[in-house]
């Protein structure tokens, strides 16, 4: 098993430059602990979030300014919502941080994402038809990052007269790709190029089962072997001596957070999804810590969950850690990043890709 991180990043208001800043120390980090990914969401702010939440939505940026202080993490996006840009300027923009970064140390991770309608309607597009854009959109790419030559596009969704090809991606080729979908078609077209599957968080294990062998299928159709390995899994981890304690230290800021992803539909999400048997419109870190949401305590506890998470599903190939909160204080949080790769990575690292 590999591990990586997932910078997810929710921290209350100070300035975007302190929180970024402060994403960009938990990445350096995690390069020195020997975590080979760092996949970055891009946040769009909302409505809810003005004046309150810093969001990050230019992780390239970031990626950029951590690859020049780092040696070997791997990064990308989690993910580009590729459908919001034109994809002559999301395949240069990809291309020209492929360059940047170098050595293959770049990671074109795209999506739909949060499926609220207010990205689309932003810039004056349709919430409706994301999925559909994004299909045409990926081809578009592929083919600028493949192209010699300048050439037209005439797409149902994209239109582009004298297209420059330039630059071409770090390898003359192409660029990894992973995606986060709970789209059929993109999960068949994921297993058939060898894409990269990350899941979420808040997936659980017996929903990522289904998933997963619908991309194991489709890659074995094409003959790829072992495409469980190409699964990446996040979980919310946080170590402590104890459970109690790491509830305690993560309290007031999860229940921040969790007041904004109330009002964005989690209570639904928890009660459709996971069944919880919620009263009220609430949720609490004993609710996501009873139900496994949350994957906390002391490193036994947390390696045991884990192994739990990977029979329940299937099996998986890379183990994504969220970080980008401000969960108690900055050196617990570094203290818990550098128990789980002493104490807990070393008890993971024989796990295949595939459960028994």
């Amino acid at each position: 098993m590999e591990f990586g991180i997932w910078s997810n990043g929710f921290r209350r208001r100070t300035s975007p430059a302190e929180t970024f800043q402060t994403d960009l120390e938990e990445i350096i980090l995690a390069d020195e602990l020997g975590f080979r990914d760092a996949y970055i969401s891009e946040h769009h702010s909302e409505p809810i979030y003005v004046g309150k939440v810093d969001t990050l939505p230019v992780p390239e940026l970031l990626m950029c300014k951590a690859a020049a202080l780092t040696k070997q993490i791997r990064f990308g996006a989690a993910i580009k919502i590729a459908h919001l840009q034109h994809p002559y300027d999301v395949a240069i923009q990809a291309a020209t941080t492929d360059n940047v970064i170098g050595n293959g140390r770049f990671i074109f991770g795209f999506g739909s994402g949060f499926p609220s309608p207010i990205f689309a309607q932003e810039r004056g597009m349709s919430h409706e038809d994301r999925h559909a854009r994004l299909q045409e959109s990926l081809e578009l790419i592929r083919k600028i990052w493949a192209a010699k030559e300048p050439f037209d596009w005439n797409g149902k969704f994209w239109q582009g007269k004298g297209i420059v090809p330039e630059p071409h991606p770090f390898n003359g080729k192409d660029i990894p790709m992973a995606t986060a979908t709970d789209q059929s078609e993109m999960i068949k077209l994921a297993g058939e190029n060898g894409w990269t599957l990350l899941s979420a968080f808040l997936e659980p294990s017996p929903m990522l089962r289904t998933k997963a062998d619908k991309y194991c299928a489709a890659a074995d159709a094409v003959g790829r072997k072992d495409p469980r390995k190409n699964i990446a899994v996040s979980r919310l981890i946080y170590i402590a001596d104890s459970k109690e304690e790491a509830m305690d230290d993560m309290r007031e800021e999860v229940s921040f957070e969790l007041g904004f992803q109330i009002n964005r539909g989690l209570v639904n999400f928890a009660r459709n999804v996971y069944k919880l048997p919620l009263e009220g419109d609430t949720i609490t870190i004993e609710d996501m810590v009873k139900h496994k949401l949350y994957t906390v305590g002391t490193p036994q506890q947390v390696a045991d969950e884990v192994v739990e998470s990977w029979e329940q599903s299937g099996g998986f190939g890379t183990l994504l850690l969220l970080i980008g909160k401000s969960w108690s204080t900055k050196e617990k949080r570094e203290r818990s990043l550098r128990r789980f790769m002493d104490e807990v990575a070393p008890k993971l690292k024989g796990l295949g890709a595939v459960a028994g």
